[in-house]
């Protein structure tokens, strides 16, 4: 499995925030099995490391969250995640760890989102979770 790679889309512009400059491929589905079922047909077809679009909306809590819906564009047939930077990044991490994907693309459901600082700011979680498992290990 390759390294789990990140990346952001806003305004069509897509942009890997984990730099790794292997191919990917993006991937869009309707729930987590499917991604994961299609995930390892685009490996065997491809070569290339398959990254799951994931819709987000993200708040200082949940309830904010949840209230910011009302704003939101509609996720459409995809894999969207509401919730806190914390959550997404053990959703992200699960995506990974579990093989669904090889990582994801996040896409604002909110014009007020600023992906690119969310995606950051989960590359961040990501690290002090890691770090605290490694030393639980």
């Amino acid at each position: 499995m390759s390294n789990l790679r990140v990346f952001v889309e806003a305004a069509d512009d897509w942009t890997e925030l984990t730099n790794s400059g292997d191919p990917a491929v993006r991937l869009q589905a309707r729930d987590l099995q499917h991604a994961q079922r299609s995930t390892g047909r685009l490996r065997a077809d491809t070569g290339a490391a398959v990254v799951l679009d994931l819709t987000v909306l993200i708040a200082e809590d949940r309830r904010s969250a949840r209230r910011l819906l009302a704003t939101a564009k509609p996720a459409g047939d995809a894999v969207h995640y509401v919730g806190t930077v914390e959550g997404l990044a053990g959703l992200v991490d699960d995506i990974y760890t579990l093989g669904v994907a090889d990582g994801v693309t996040l896409i604002p459901a909110a014009e007020q989102q600023d992906v690119r600082a969310l995606g950051e700011q989960t590359l961040r979680r990501l690290q002090i979770q890691r770090q605290r498992g490694a030393r639980r290990a």
